[in-house]
């Protein structure tokens, strides 16, 4: 479980992260902080100031206001708690604060937390490095009437990332109402205020006779409070150091893939179904020192089952003698002497659906077998022929582009 410290509790994006949180089984809010503590009945307690905070939270989630950030980073260091800051509107002078605390602390900062946004930063990126000096640039954001910054905190971060891909950084020109010359070497930012609109944003390149346009739009807040709460797990579990959205972006559903030769396997074929037979089976291998890999168990039917499990080579002989008293007991006892344990991980899996059938579809196609199988949020494992494991590897790397 993440227990959570939401700085803006009671602001809009600091309720939405509420409401998700309790929604999402490993994760809860234990305290807010905000200037007006009592405005809302909470859940969970809500203080004025950060240092009253009387709760350990693992993580700290920051949708309030930049004056609110020296505070929220000397509680986040005096605590050693990683920091989420998704509030927009810091000077040069913030931002540098942000970085001297990430030598400490792990402190995720992002312009924008929903993933959208943060792949239209990438994919201007790209745009901007091909394109070059062939288009000029114009961003325009919409945003709804409350909103106090403008251009928004996204906007100038799209902007900046451009620059970044160019050989020569362009000026930022916000608004052109009171200029009088024609359009000079520069990215033009433009800023929308009315209504609800939750965001909008439009990176424009404009050539001779054609258009380019990358356009994000949010159709609710609820977006970047998914967003802060992934990033709050994400940045958990890492060292000290600053972190975006880009390392999230980065975790692709496959990262690497490898083997261990040494591997074989044993099935216990039609074997009495007993809770007490199996766990007799694994006490005796235990009690043997024989390390056990993947087990795999088939559904009992008419009173039997199928016992499979794979483990260091060098130990099959120690266990067929071992388990040699369950013979009267099964059908038969099957060893598979030369097998090849593949891993193929990645953190992306946690995201990402029809992994399997893209790894176990690209193996079909090579005819390689799969003798047993375990997986977890983030890794698949499996045994093969050792003879197919170099091909299997370069299957894996080829479906996967590792």
């Amino acid at each position: 479980m993440t227990n959570i410290i939401i700085c803006g509790a009671n602001g809009k994006m600091g309720q939405t992260v509420a409401k998700f949180a309790a929604e999402t089984e490993d994760l809860r809010i234990c305290a807010g902080i905000d200037k007006m503590p009592d405005t809302i009945a909470n859940e969970f307690p809500v203080y004025a100031d950060i240092f009253d905070c009387r709760e350990a939270g693992d993580v700290i989630i920051d949708f309030s206001r930049p004056d609110a950030l020296e505070a929220n980073l000397r509680y986040a260091l005096s605590h050693g708690t990683p920091i989420v800051i998704a509030t927009t509107g810091f000077t040069d002078g913030d931002k540098a604060k942000i970085k001297n605390a990430a030598a400490q602390i792990p402190v995720f900062f992002s312009a924008n937390m929903s993933l959208g946004v943060n792949l239209q930063m990438e994919l201007s990126r790209r745009a901007a490095t091909f394109l070059g000096e062939d288009c000029d640039i114009e961003i325009v954001e919409k945003h709804h009437n409350q909103k106090v910054d403008s251009p928004s905190g996204t906007a100038l971060a799209i902007a900046e990332v451009i620059n970044d891909a160019l050989m020569t950084p362009k000026p930022f020109v916000c608004g052109r109402c009171t200029r009088t010359e024609k359009r000079g070497r520069e990215i033009g930012i433009h800023a929308v205020r009315g209504g609800t609109i939750p965001g909008e944003h439009s990176v424009f390149f404009i050539g001779t006779d054609e258009i380019i346009e990358i356009k994000h739009t949010a159709q609710s807040r609820q977006i970047f409070a998914l967003g802060a709460l992934r990033a709050a797990s994400f940045v958990c579990e890492m060292p000290a150091g600053l972190y975006n959205m880009n390392d999230i972006i980065k975790q692709t559903a496959v990262t690497s893939v490898y083997k261990d030769d040494g591997q074989a396997m044993v099935t216990l074929s039609e074997l009495k179904f007993s809770p007490d037979t199996i766990a007799n089976v694994f006490s005796d291998i235990a009690d043997a020192n024989i390390k056990l890999d993947i087990i795999s168990q088939t559904m009992p039917h008419d009173g039997k089952m199928s016992l499979s499990f794979s483990l260091p080579r060098a130990d099959l002989k120690v266990c067929l003698k071992t388990i040699a008293k369950y013979k009267k007991e099964c059908e038969e006892i099957i060893e598979t002497s030369s097998l090849s344990k593949l891993t193929v991980e990645g953190a992306g899996m946690q995201q990402q659906t029809g992994v399997a059938a893209k790894l176990f579809g690209a193996l079909a196609e090579k005819n390689i077998g799969i003798a047993i199988i375990t997986t977890s949020e983030t890794n698949i494992s499996f045994c093969i022929e050792t003879s197919k494991s170099a091909d299997a590897i370069s299957v894996v790397a080829e479906a996967f582009c590792l």
